[in-house]
């Protein structure tokens, strides 16, 4: 692959996190699956590096490994990790916090456990999500019958297992 000087220089300028990012967006290639999070840690030669994916309809086993196999294709092709590096692309899993909107909508019905930043600080609110609408959470709790809450107020989200 031949790149231009402004194409290097732009490739040297991002971050690898965003460089794999923006390859894994590609990768996904439709508006249903869609990039969580990435994690990379380690160092230069043993990295571990976690592509967190989700779907408006959940992912399924196959979708996982036809996106690491592609992912890893081009990371190799493109040589954009230097050095070894294990490359671990699964789902959020239900301990992850819940980060983008689509995740709320995604899991409607299901009981949340948030930590909401308000006037005062921090209060942990516990109830059911009813869905997002404009930014705007709706939860249904036992105690103040139904909340609104926007997004951005909200710094942890996690769903509540049912064991």
């Amino acid at each position: 692959m031949i790149l231009d000087t402004a194409t290097a220089h732009m490739a040297s300028d991002t971050s690898l996190d965003t460089r794999i990012e923006r390859h894994a967006r590609d990768v996904l290639g439709n508006d249903e699956l869609f990039v969580v999070g990435i994690s990379i840690r380690g160092q230069k030669g043993s990295r571990l590096i976690e592509i967190f994916v989700d779907g408006d309809q959940g992912v399924g086993v196959k979708d996982l490994a036809r996106i690491s196999r592609e992912l890893a294709f081009i990371l190799e092709a493109e040589d954009i990790v230097k050095g070894k590096y294990h490359l671990n692309v699964s789902t959020p899993g239900a301990e992850r916090a819940l980060l983008l909107e689509r995740q709320y909508q995604r899991h409607v019905g299901k009981k949340l456990d948030l930590l909401v930043v308000d006037e005062d600080g921090h209060i942990s609110v516990e109830g059911e999500n009813l869905g997002v609408t404009d930014g705007v959470l709706r939860v249904r709790t036992l105690s103040n019958g139904s909340l609104e809450i926007p997004l951005e107020r909200i710094s942890k989200a996690q769903i509540i297992l049912p064991w």
